[in-house]
């Protein structure tokens, strides 16, 4: 019985592919690191028409194409040629050295440059003057990368020549500089997501559509909302709550009608578009309040000088 499974092992064995066998003995796997092409998220030409300056010579292109992750495939509006060339600068890029494991390159889809050049501006120990990177002729693949020199490079300059397309066309997906000890992950913004599709920053259960455990930095925040505006306080119909009414509100809820309580707010949080919204309305009624003060005291400012004036003329 032993015999026969040994038998049967080795007949399939000999029935594998020699291409099987082949892989099984040479392929190994291949660990990101700061030595290898890491991964695309320390890709930190990520949004760089954004984050840095950005400028393109020659045949027009998309800048947001070339730099927004998704490897969308772009045309240039023309040819480019060693006379009128495509050229990207981005410059104010981070100094950091390039250490051990630092990559550039370019990614197409279908018409991909023939010859191009790389360059990369060296700022390391006072150098300051351009690397050639690369200065490639008769290229035939639909991708480009290579490992770069030593040295800290503030400013990248990508030359495109010749390209394969129909009349010499280019086409572009994407511009990548992998330099991992100069960008964290994903900017180091680690977020969480669920199965509702909420959005957590600082916390693993997120129960909105953001979740943000922690502070938030911004120079401006718009919020719409479906409440009403309160411009119906202004209409000749709405009945103005007294303030006696106010008053008697207070004392016994310590709190204004309407305005949630400190414990509300503590158990529930703040709808900062509510709130907003109720406290604009408490602002209208309480005008309207100071625009009827207003009218009594000019009423009795004129009686008393009637009075005034009617006194003065008995005592004549």
């Amino acid at each position: 019985m032993k015999s026969q499974k040994i038998n049967l092992i080795l007949v399939l064995f000999l029935q594998l592919p020699l291409s099987n066998l082949l892989f099984a003995q040479t392929s190994s796997v291949i660990i990101p690191s700061n030595i290898s092409t890491g991964s695309l998220e320390k890709n930190i030409l990520f949004y760089a028409n954004e984050r840095y300056q950005v400028s393109s010579q020659g045949p027009g292109i998309s800048l947001d194409n070339l730099f927004n992750g998704r490897f969308d495939p772009v045309t240039t509006a023309t040819a480019p040629s060693p006379t009128a060339p495509l050229v990207v600068l981005i410059e104010n890029l981070p100094l950091y050295h390039t250490q051990l494991g630092a990559w550039i390159g370019w990614s197409s889809r279908m018409w991909m440059p023939t010859s191009f050049k790389i360059e990369g501006y060296d700022t390391y120990n006072g150098a300051n003057q351009w690397v050639t990177i690369a200065d490639i002729s008769a290229h035939s693949e639909k991708h480009y990368m290579k490992k770069m020199p030593l040295g800290e490079f503030g400013k990248l300059r990508f030359t495109f020549y010749t390209a394969s397309g129909t009349n010499g066309l280019m086409q572009l997906s994407q511009l990548f500089y992998i330099h991992p000890e100069a960008a964290q992950a994903y900017d180091g913004v680690m977020v969480k997501y669920n199965a509702a599709g909420n959005v957590g920053i600082g916390t693993t259960n997120p129960q909105a559509k953001l979740a943000v455990n922690g502070n938030i930095l911004a120079t401006e925040v718009k919020v719409k909302t479906n409440i009403d505006v309160p411009d119906y306080v202004f209409d000749p119909n709405y009945e103005l709550p007294t303030l006696s009414e106010i008053e008697a509100y207070v004392k016994a809820h310590r709190h204004l009608p309407e305005i949630p309580s400190a414990t509300d707010i503590k158990r529930d949080g703040l709808d900062l578009a509510e709130m907003n919204l109720l406290l604009l309305k408490k602002v209208e009624e309480l005008t309207l309040h100071l625009i009827e003060k207003e009218k009594k005291e000019n009423e009795m400012y004129q009686l008393m000088k009637a009075m005034e004036k009617r006194l003065s003329q008995l005592e004549n």
